[in-house]
């Protein structure tokens, strides 16, 4: 049950970022969005480890600040945080949950917030050596609004 739970978990993962990339979506595409980013991170509940669960909670705050969710994507984004900042995690993923409080606060209307943790995002980034790495979160803090 593991490899078809681990791969169920990367399907509706990989589902996901193809809603949050979708141009235009519909009241029903931002509730299969949120329906599949949870149902990720629940799949990998019992079968992850901090780097799944900390990207499964971070991709639920995602999703919940893009569908109208504050309290939801500072829930998420929270939890992602703080187990990043307990964990043997890369530098990059920390900085990503810094652009996943970010986001929460600028979905919530808190500028202040918002603008403190993307410079803590931007902060952390300056310190990771690989330049992919590094693009990848700084694409995603230039979609912050505000940010």
């Amino acid at each position: 049950m593991t490899d078809q739970q681990r791969g169920l978990a990367v399907q509706c993962y990989n589902q996901t970022w193809d809603l949050i990339d979708q141009v235009a979506r519909t009241p029903a595409d931002d509730r299969q969005m949120l329906t599949l980013a949870m149902a990720s991170r629940a799949l990998w509940d019992d079968i992850g480890a901090d780097e799944q669960w900390i990207t499964g909670d971070w991709q639920v705050a995602h999703v919940a600040a893009l569908t109208g969710h504050p309290d939801l994507s500072l829930d998420f984004a929270a939890a992602a945080y703080e187990r990043a900042s307990n964990a043997d995690v890369p530098l990059w993923l920390r900085a990503s949950t810094c652009e996943g409080l970010a986001r929460a606060h600028a979905a919530a209307g808190h500028e202040a917030e918002r603008d403190a943790w993307a410079l803590k995002a931007r902060e952390l980034l300056e310190q990771v050596d690989d330049a992919d790495d590094r693009a990848l979160i700084e694409g995603q803090l230039a979609t912050v609004d505000g940010a």
